[in-house]
């Protein structure tokens, strides 16, 4: 059957149908396309925060190193005899023989 023998009633379904298919695809692009993007910002936000708190680690492990290089040079001091004559005379209150000490009450 060629087309111009085709009754009209079929013809305006066929283009109603024809219309209301591209509408509702280009419907579910623009969904589809908007959900990704809101997925692409959440994504954005949730690296900004890990980026965030990298950073806040970072400096937590460099205070670290700092406080760990600290610790390492009074490990030194306490194996000097300054140290043992400081611990002694604070302490103890031990002086030289040569040294003379005066107590204020």
């Amino acid at each position: 059957m060629k087309w111009w023998h085709v009754p009209a009633y079929r013809i305006q379904k066929f283009k109603k149908s024809s219309l209301i298919t591209p509408i509702v695809v280009l419907f579910l692009i623009i969904a589809m396309v908007g959900a990704v993007s809101i997925g692409c910002a959440s994504l954005r936000n949730r690296q900004r925060a890990y980026d965030a708190e990298i950073e806040k680690y970072q400096n937590l492990i460099a205070a670290e190193e700092l406080r760990s290089d600290e610790i390492a040079e009074y490990a030194m001091y306490t194996k000097t005899t300054a140290y043992y004559e400081e611990v002694a005379r604070e302490k103890y209150r031990l002086v030289h023989d040569n040294e003379i000490l005066f107590v204020t009450q």
